[in-house]
């Protein structure tokens, strides 16, 4: 009892996905307003600082030396219908309205030699789900209110090899933190007892990254880039348990008992927290001096994430879990219309994103499923400025997790039904170049 009770206290907090969800599983692909816009097709592009995450080759086609800032606020939402098991009657369930703002900060140069560089700060993962009336959500056992943020900061090295083609090179520095809150339960009569906080802080970790752009005229481009899978480490996090059940009350005694048996409320946790690699190849046209079209194909190793090994200050408590995620792959176009030369762009997107969630990984944490985007924006460009907005809604399709007429997941802590997730994303980039 203790150990399941342990595991299932903190299993939510580090196997964290993004609520944020733009993209398959938890990836967060919104890494410039430009690039939003356009669906995120802007890998044979990668024409502005954004380039350090889509393609750090197109540093070598960039003149001058440019600053781009961009702030994508994200609108999550989702929603679940119980089914009704047992003749127990149907329940509906919420996300609070959050808005969280995803950074994208850059500084390229290229002095028009062989050797061009720049730095970046994105957030390419991460996670943002509180559900309404956390003290009663149905999923309270597994997550009520959960957060996870991954930053990274890349610089990057782009060589140009011949005028036509650039190889580039670049050092994810990652940095991620999380916060869950969740209830445990009363197995008597089902009032909450005891109240879990994890609050977590990663070790830096690094990896290299790779870009390739050719051009080998004025109407084609091509670009690839890879960014590699990531292990973040955790060593000796915080998790307070903290006794909420009624003072006096049978669940008052049990959750002392409990909390005795751990060793006290404040215990610590090591692990680790995969995300997986990227691989994008993009094609662009210009059909005109007016318009332009790209696509890319984005795979994602989603396999790196298959499980979690916890490990805590009570070696009674060390339990491993499964999540066996799926490699999956996104399609995404992006078109520009330049309807003043020099002036103003209009750009629209449209991305096809799988899941790589099993079925029995549906949860309260990330409600994830394959998805359909659809992008607009504008780029205004006046003397050394150029100003940007755009919006992406991300449609999640409506997901049961029971499969076979029956719930894919034992744990009678995941509610049984169906899931549906919304996300709207706005976008407002400036960049100055000089």
């Amino acid at each position: 009892m203790r150990k399941r009770i342990a595991s299932a206290l903190l299993v939510a907090g580090l196997v964290l996905s993004a609520g944020l969800v733009q993209a398959a599983g938890f990836s967060i692909y919104e890494a410039g307003a430009r690039a939003t816009a356009l669906g995120g097709a802007f890998t044979a592009s990668a024409d502005d600082g954004s380039a350090i995450f889509y393609n750090a080759a197109g540093l070598s086609f960039l003149k001058g030396n440019q600053i781009s800032l961009s702030v994508m606020p994200v609108a999550p939402s989702a929603e679940f219908t119980s089914a009704a098991v047992d003749g127990q009657e149907t329940v509906y369930e919420k996300t609070e309205d959050n808005i969280f703002p995803i950074p994208g900060a850059y500084y390229t140069h290229n002095g028009g030699g062989k050797l061009s560089f720049g730095v970046g700060l994105y957030a390419p993962y991460g996670l943002g789900t509180e559900w309404q009336n956390g003290e009663e959500f149905v999923g309270r056992q597994v997550s009520h209110d959960v957060t996870i943020e991954t930053v990274y900061v890349t610089p990057a090295l782009s060589y140009l090899v011949t005028p036509e083609l650039a190889l580039a090179v670049g050092l994810d520095i990652a940095h991620q933190t999380l916060n869950l809150k969740k209830y445990s339960l009363y197995p008597l009569d089902g009032d909450n007892a005891l109240h879990t906080e994890i609050d977590g802080s990663s070790d830096i970790n690094i990896t290299p990254s790779f870009g390739l752009m050719y051009r080998p005229n004025d109407q084609w481009s091509f670009g690839a880039m890879y960014h590699f899978e990531k292990t973040m480490k955790y060593e000796d996090q915080d998790a307070t348990v903290t006794n909420v059940a009624a003072a006096g009350s049978d669940a008052y005694g049990w959750a002392a008992t409990v909390l005795a048996g751990l060793g006290g409320g404040e215990r610590t946790i090591t692990s680790e927290f995969n995300v997986p690699s990227i691989l994008s190849l993009g094609a662009a046209y210009s059909f005109s001096e007016k318009f332009r079209l790209e696509g890319n194909y984005v795979y994602f190793g989603w396999s790196h994430f298959a499980k979690l090994d916890m490990s805590f200050d009570n070696p009674a408590m060390d339990d491993v879990i499964q999540f066996n995620y799926e490699n999956a792959w996104q399609a995404r176009f992006g078109a520009t219309y330049t309807a003043i030369p020099g002036k103003l762009d209009i750009m629209a997107g449209f991305v096809y994103d799988t899941t790589p969630q099993p079925v029995e990984a549906i949860s309260p944490l990330l409600p994830d499923a394959d998805k359909k985007d659809y992008s607009i924006g504008v780029t205004y460009k006046t003397g050394k400025f150029d100003f940007t907005a755009s919006y992406m809604a991300v449609i999640g399709e409506e997901r049961s997790n029971i499969e076979d007429g029956r719930p894919a997941n034992d744990d009678p802590a995941y509610p049984v039904g169906t899931y549906k997730a919304l996300a709207n994303i706005f976008g407002f980039g400036v960049g100055y170049r000089f």
